[in-house]
């Protein structure tokens, strides 16, 4: 069962299963929280071990609510909910709270969204399918 936490270590999470899919997002919110991968979890998937997340909502670029869950100590952004039709019902989970980061080497991200927003200097994931912010595809599965 992978476990992640916040970075203090107040808040702590796991999941069984496999992530739906992974994706890293060059929206303006993804590129304020880092632009870490996300993994894709459904929700009866997912559970929060330890602590207790505070919430923040927001509309998101694509126009849908979108709330944030994050360590109150620490402020370390660990999951989202919400969002567009595709990823209801779904934990957006920020793989970089995982503990163990090979999870990370053995799942690269599977779609890359909001390309054209892609800093120029990082080259587009290998294989990965290339959506536009309209969420158009711009090249499928193929370096792009």
């Amino acid at each position: 069962m992978p476990t992640g936490s916040c970075l203090c270590g107040e808040v702590k999470i796991a999941y069984t299963g496999e992530p739906v899919f992974t994706a890293i997002c060059y929206c303006n919110d993804d590129r304020k929280m880092s632009n870490t991968q996300t993994f894709q979890i459904p929700q009866d998937n997912f559970k929060v071990t330890a602590g207790q997340p505070k919430t923040w909502e927001k509309v998101s670029d694509h126009g849908h609510d979108i709330t944030t869950h994050f360590c109150p100590t620490c402020g370390t952004a660990l999951y989202r909910t919400g969002g567009a039709t595709q990823v209801q019902g779904m934990i957006g989970l920020r793989a970089g709270v995982l503990d163990d980061q090979i999870l990370l080497n053995d799942n690269p991200p599977k779609i890359e969204v909001y390309v054209e927003r892609r800093p120029k200097w990082i080259a587009p994931v290998p294989e990965a399918t290339q959506l536009d912010s309209k969420y158009q595809i711009v090249t499928h599965g193929a370096a792009g």
